[in-house]
């Protein structure tokens, strides 16, 4: 009795938040994104990663990550979506936390756990972990080599380099969503014939110089790998 009575009180406190949300929070400022067809995608399996930024729009098939020691590219099919639009305290509550699987919150992804800048390039994703580089060019066949580049004859972890561990998941975070792209989705490359190893990839131009800015930054979330790219509910929108 008294178990059905306290979950009553928590499904109504649920529902009481819910309600009580600015449009800000509880809702996307895209109209496309709360229409019923687009709804029915959250938790589906997809090929591709349709981005909505301020200004334009990308649809990702590809993501290439760069580490300080090797390069890493894989497919964005199949990625997983689910929306992260929702109440944080919910998760950590008995009988309602239950129904949403854990997602970055608002005040995770900030400057404390970035490890670098994102760019997009002809549906490729291109994610730069690297502090230091080699001399800035303005080449762009840089771009294809990454996307192109045989599979690595090494099994390197797929690892932010040096000895840290590996990743534990990979995912872009936009708008109202999260697209999840399994870590076994990601192979090592040889870019330019030089195999993974320490500092290796030090010596490639930085990516940034190839593009008049960023899309968004990546982090390191209690070992997950996670890209935003504004606007985004985790970043205040």
């Amino acid at each position: 009795m008294q178990q059905g009575k306290l979950t009553r009180i928590v499904l109504a406190a649920f529902l009481f938040a819910s309600c009580a949300l600015s449009p800000a929070w509880a809702q996307n400022d895209d109209p496309a994104e709360r229409s019923p067809a687009d709804r029915a995608l959250q938790g589906a399996r997809l090929d591709e990663i349709r981005l909505s930024m301020r200004d334009s729009f990308a649809t990702l098939t590809q993501v290439v990550v760069v580490t300080p020691d090797c390069a890493f590219r894989g497919s964005t099919s199949v990625n997983y979506r689910q929306n992260v639009n929702k109440i944080g305290f919910t998760q950590d509550l008995p009988l309602v936390g239950q129904f949403f699987a854990p997602t970055p919150r608002q005040g995770q992804l900030t400057q404390a756990s970035q490890l670098g800048l994102a760019f997009i390039d002809n549906g490729t994703l291109f994610v730069d972990l690297r502090q230091s580089f080699g001399a800035a060019s303005s080449d762009r066949s840089l771009l294809q080599t990454f996307a192109g580049a045989p599979a690595s004859a090494h099994g390197t972890p797929f690892s932010p380099g040096g000895n840290a561990p590996a990743f534990i998941a990979f995912s872009v975070v936009n708008r109202d969503f999260q697209y999840q792209v399994p870590i076994g989705n990601f192979t090592a490359v040889a870019i330019g014939g030089t195999a993974c190893a320490p500092g290796a990839a030090t010596r490639l131009p930085p990516l940034g110089a190839l593009f008049a800015q960023p899309v968004g930054t990546a982090h390191n979330l209690n070992g997950q790998l996670i890209v935003l790219i504004k606007p985004s509910i985790i970043a205040g929108y």
